[in-house]
């Protein structure tokens, strides 16, 4: 098979024969493993066919556990991606907790414009029954970052020998050894079958910002429950640092009236506020009419998040407002329209 500008060709008892340009990154991000015997990096090498070690590099980036992630260090880790393509990459393949795996990927897959496929290997797979899982994945990671067909399907995320797009997965069960990651709605992109990858479908790209934005913007997000959220909100409405909010709403995207005060408060101040909802499939949209209602805070100014979850609400508005774009600008990205610079009205 052939693989961008290299060749890749398999013999009869299954060996590989790559070109020489063909070259994979194994990123280290975090921490990936709770097993002593496998804490140390260069092990991971020792798991993979011989005939593909010599083209893997082994990049210790960061070993820092997942929960101590920002998405600014997500967002120098893109840009650290960007340089090791510069620099002949063939493919990333990133080794982290998988505790922020699904948010880190999301925002990965927004900036990254390149061909080459970047794959989060779920190697956290808990306990000793967990180690030969993990390194399945990481396996099966490697072989289809070296697949053709990996090419142009953005960020991946790798996990029960399967491979999800990181725009449509989720973290179902991370004590599970066969259904921590999860694409309710479509399904998995690739798996891996008899010691080969299986590409099943195309994976729909979203819409890049024309501006790449250095740091991402300070967004808050806040989950409505019963009876609760208000001190939240109201202490963000008198915040002199968040420049962004996004609400988790009930159902099709309501709140409790007793936000709407402060929601108007932070309106004012020209910070921009997204609904979307809190339901595990759920999306907002007009259904009823009455004080907290999706429709009456769309006519107070707030934007829809369509069917974005509230992580990925969060994470896109984060970057929509570094990059410059206006509120209109904002509202087209978050429902995944185009947001070219043609449009003097789209960025500042």
């Amino acid at each position: 098979m052939h693989v961008g500008d290299r060749h890749v060709s398999r013999h009869s008892d299954g060996g590989i024969d790559l070109e020489q340009n063909t070259k994979l990154a194994l990123v280290i991000a975090g921490n990936f493993s709770g097993d002593e015997e496998n804490a140390d990096p260069c092990t991971l090498l020792n798991y993979l066919p011989e005939d593909i070690v010599d083209c893997c590099q082994l990049i210790e980036w960061s070993c820092q556990p997942s929960n101590h992630y920002s998405m600014k260090l997500t967002a120098e880790m893109e840009e650290m991606f960007d340089t090791l393509v510069s620099d002949g990459y063939t493919g990333i393949i990133v080794i982290s907790g998988s505790g922020v795996m699904e948010e880190m990927a999301y925002l990965t897959d927004l900036l990254w414009k390149h061909p080459e496929p970047v794959i989060f290997a779920n190697l956290m797979v808990q306990g000793r029954a967990g180690l030969k899982e993990g390194l399945m994945n990481l396996r099966c990671s490697v072989l289809a970052a070296l697949s053709e067909e990996a090419r142009e399907k953005g960020v991946l995320i790798c996990s029960s020998g399967e491979l999800f797009a990181a725009s449509e997965a989720v973290m179902v069960d991370p004590t599970s050894t066969d259904n921590a990651f999860q694409s309710p709605e479509k399904g998995s992109v690739g798996k891996m079958l008899n010691d080969e990858v299986k590409f099943l479908r195309n994976v729909r790209r979203p819409g890049f910002l024309a501006r790449k934005p250095e740091a991402p913007a300070a967004v808050e997000l806040v989950y409505a429950s019963l009876g609760g959220g208000e001190r939240i909100i109201s202490s963000l409405a008198s915040n002199k640092e968040i420049q962004g909010l996004v609400l988790a709403g009930f159902g099709t995207g309501n709140v409790p009236p007793s936000w709407i005060p402060h929601i108007r408060n932070i309106l004012r101040k020209r910070i921009p506020v997204a609904i979307v909802s809190r339901c595990f499939q759920g999306h907002v949209a007009k259904a009823n009419y009455f004080e907290g209602c999706y429709m009456k805070l769309l006519e107070m100014g707030v934007m829809s998040g369509g069917k974005l979850n509230p992580y990925q609400a969060r994470i896109k508005m984060a970057l929509g407002i570094a990059a410059g774009l206006t509120e209109q600008g904002l509202s087209l990205y978050m429902l995944n329209q185009p947001v070219s610079e043609d449009s003097q009205l789209l960025y500042k």
